[in-house]
């Protein structure tokens, strides 16, 4: 029996030894190889035309949502001049931080500066035959003149330079040419690109494109690894939300500065001239004009949709009639829900937003309370207040608003004040009466002595 143990415990010594080095090997071969994710057979489009500013940075924003929500593919169309830096910075940080693969395509003619910082941020570069990418040197913009001048200070050169080559080199591709697109305004056509190993594909237009990358593997910024299966793709054209379509046109310089100039102006005005009632609309168009040069569209529409709500309380409750308050406060109420951050497809409103919407209702709800609170503790007071005439009313002369036969009861004004006064004798509106005393809240009067004939 010990025997028979002593060579079972020795046989599995021998196959444990055998077997040993083998152990490692099987191991890493689950560990340390990382198949590549598969994306879905969906591919999301939006197009950059124009100038590129933070309407078009949200636009980017929400197609890489609708990618992640369909867990596809962004592609995003770029023929554009340029446009403002920190904009094109911005849609840099969301194409980083996308969980989908980005893919940016020049289509029809080019993308100069800012459009092709864009470029080299893309997860997969293409362009069309014939299309031209290049000058990424700053230049400042003057809305007075509609000219531009090349910016030459180091401070600003050197942060766009380094990041192209950044970009550049993250995704393996040609850092001498990304330094030259921003020392040099170095320009590349196509097939250039190509050559110069900037861009990864040439494409006659979307669907040829869609075609080539089929099958290609793309790596994003979260190391993922992901397959492109693009087997007759289902392709969504996304044209962007109203919130992305206002900030786009409140961002062009010519209409932001129409609305800070305006706004002013207004605000001004209702304050030398005392017709308040105008001041919302100055401050509205202050606000828009804050989000055309950047400030966060979320903090402007909460703001717009209290003052809209404020003013629009004030003309039903305050105010008699509807007129400016009223129409101003809709007005404001409107751009502000424009302007509210949707999640799309669907109308749901981003958590952040929904949690700084709560918070502000919470602190407008309890000052609105402890104030009304405060009027209604007042108008109790003073109701229960018994009415009290000064001592120093006796004596006094007034003039009578009515006709007052005696005995009877009409209205004086005594200093300036109405009061409800009872006659000895018969008054005259217009005569001249003298306070002998009172009879609770009513003043006792009679005629002045100056006024008998």
């Amino acid at each position: 029996m010990v025997n028979r143990v002593e060579f079972l415990i020795k046989s599995l010594l021998l196959i444990l030894v055998i077997v040993s080095p083998i152990l490692p090997t099987l191991s890493s071969k689950y560990v340390s190889v990382e198949e590549p994710l598969v994306s879905s057979n969906y591919v999301v489009v939006i197009e950059v035309k124009g100038t590129i500013d933070y309407g078009i940075a949200e636009l980017v924003k929400e197609g890489i949502a609708q990618a992640e929500a369909l867990n596809g593919v962004l592609v995003i169309v770029l023929d554009t001049p340029g446009g403002y830096l920190d904009a094109a910075e911005e849609i840099v940080a969301l194409i980083r931080q996308s969980r989908v693969p980005v893919i940016g395509f020049v289509y029809p003619k080019g993308a100069w500066s800012a459009g092709t910082l864009i470029l080299l941020a893309t997860h997969v570069a293409a362009m069309a035959p014939g299309t031209i990418i290049g000058s990424m040197q700053p230049v400042m913009y003057n809305p007075a003149t509609g000219e531009y001048q090349p910016v030459n200070f180091s401070k600003i050169i050197e942060p766009v330079r380094k990041l192209a080559e950044t970009l550049a080199k993250l995704r393996g591709r040609n850092v001498t040419a990304a330094t030259k697109f921003v020392t040099e305004n170095l320009n590349l056509e196509a097939s250039e690109a190509l050559k110069y190993n900037v861009i990864e594909f040439i494409a006659n237009n979307v669907n040829d494109l869609i075609s080539k990358i089929n099958g290609y593997l793309v790596k994003i910024d979260t190391g993922s690894s992901i397959k492109l299966v693009l087997d007759n793709p289902e392709i969504i054209y996304y044209g962007g939300s109203i919130r992305a379509r206002v900030i786009h046109f409140l961002s062009d310089p010519i209409i932001n500065g129409i609305l800070a100039t305006l706004g002013i102006m207004i605000i001004l005005f209702s304050i030398l001239s005392g017709h308040f009632v105008v001041t919302p609309i100055g401050i509205a168009l202050l606000i828009l004009s804050l989000v055309g040069t950047g400030f966060s569209a979320n903090t402007a529409s909460l703001a717009l949709i209290i003052i809209g709500a404020i003013a629009l309380s004030v003309e039903l409750f305050v105010t008699p009639g509807f007129g400016v308050l009223g129409f101003t406060g809709i007005l404001m109420i409107a751009i502000g829900m424009a302007l509210m951050p949707l999640y799309t497809p669907g109308w749901v409103v981003s958590g952040e937003y929904q949690k700084m919407l709560f918070w502000t209702a919470i602190f407008f709800a309890v000052v609105m309370g402890v104030f009304t609170g405060f009027v209604v503790y007042k108008a109790i007071q003073a109701k229960r207040k018994p009415p009290t005439l000064r001592p120093d009313m006796v004596g006094k002369i007034g003039r009578a608003v009515d006709d007052i036969k005696s005995g009877g009861e009409g209205f004086v004004i005594v200093d300036g004040e109405y009061w409800r006064a009872k006659s000895t004798e018969d008054i005259k509106a217009g005569d001249k009466i003298l306070v002998i005393g009172k009879e609770g809240p009513l003043l006792l009067i009679k005629k002045h002595s100056l006024e008998k004939k």
